[in-house]
């Protein structure tokens, strides 16, 4: 009865942690946008993304140090599908999101080469440490480059018409999204921990604890983030955090992990994840009507990505 408790306990004080720290995210990313002038699809693909994946990054270098490569690598695919799949979709559910197809298509097509690029390196059964650099250094790259375009278009900027976020300094905003990442972090942590240890006691692979439970556990502050920016309105950075978020895992998570310790893997388990990932990363972009110059992604395309989700996960088990 006291384990019972004590996860019921974790679950609530997880829940908690990762409602406010979705919206303080949100609020704190928001406000350096308009600090800036950067736009907010490209806030969400930077700061808001990078935040939260963070225990992407934690669990998959961990697992990688602990040799659990099964872990590292199933967690990276079974995020980026959940993120898609489980989040846009429950996100569009809730709240129909208007994109700008351009840049959304042009970042989707990001996604989906970085996609290309882990599996190529995948080939040979693992990722060396020359392979984590290079991929490492394409989130550089692109983070780069993104900052300084979204920039570069004066009408993308946030005004002060556009949010109803409070002005705050730079150094406010910073902390407030240092908070919020920590507590989405532990948020995650907590919601996760209980369903690990009940299904490693069941004696299910470290495959599909990557591909479901840890994938699924890393993946709520994402959940949390973009419920949030589609409550207060902030499309882009919903969307744009799923894109960056997906093209993070990739390339820093992946990056770091195999830069720390080669990760080695049977590619052969995983040759079917990598179809699935990719497969959900091309209907996204397709289900956006990139061919048109502002879309939109329905009730009915969130309906359609989120029962996709739900077949995969299930032929999982």
């Amino acid at each position: 009865m006291s384990g019972i408790l004590l996860a019921i306990i974790q679950l609530v004080a997880g829940f908690v942690l990762l409602y406010f720290g979705g919206d303080w995210l949100v609020n704190g990313g928001v406000a350096l946008a308009r600090r800036y002038r950067i736009s907010s699809l490209v806030i969400g693909m930077t700061i808001v993304a990078f935040g939260t994946s963070a225990p992407e990054l934690l669990v998959s270098m961990m697992s990688s140090i602990k040799g659990s490569a099964g872990i590292a690598m199933g967690n990276v695919i079974g995020s980026n599908i959940a993120n898609i799949g489980l989040i846009l979709g429950l996100t569009a559910l809730l709240c129909p999101i208007p994109t700008q197809n351009r840049k959304v298509s042009a970042n989707g097509l990001v996604m989906i080469l970085a996609s290309l690029l882990v599996l190529v390196f995948s080939l040979n059964n693992g990722l060396s440490r020359v392979e984590g650099l290079v991929l490492f250094a394409g989130i550089i790259l692109f983070t780069v480059l993104s900052i300084r375009l979204g920039r570069t278009k004066k009408e993308d900027a946030i005004t002060d018409t556009e949010t109803q976020v409070k002005e705050m300094s730079v150094l406010a905003a910073l902390m407030l999204i240092a908070l919020s990442c920590a507590m989405l972090a532990f948020g995650a942590d907590f919601m996760v921990d209980g369903a690990t240890t009940v299904a490693q006691a069941l004696g299910v692979s470290d495959k599909v604890i990557g591909l479901t439970v840890v994938a699924l556990g890393t993946s709520l502050p994402e959940l949390a983030a973009s419920i949030a920016a589609a409550i207060k309105k902030e499309m882009d950075i919903s969307i744009g955090n799923i894109i960056g978020s997906n093209i993070f895992n990739l390339m820093c998570v992946l990056g770091v992990s195999a830069s720390i310790r080669p990760i080695q893997f049977d590619y052969t388990q995983y040759r079917m994840d990598f179809v699935i990932m990719m497969a959900f990363s091309a209907g996204l972009i397709i289900l956006i009507q990139p061919w048109k110059a502002q879309g939109r992604l329905s009730r009915i395309s969130g309906i359609i990505i989120f029962a996709a989700y739900v077949i995969y996960a299930w032929s999982l088990f």
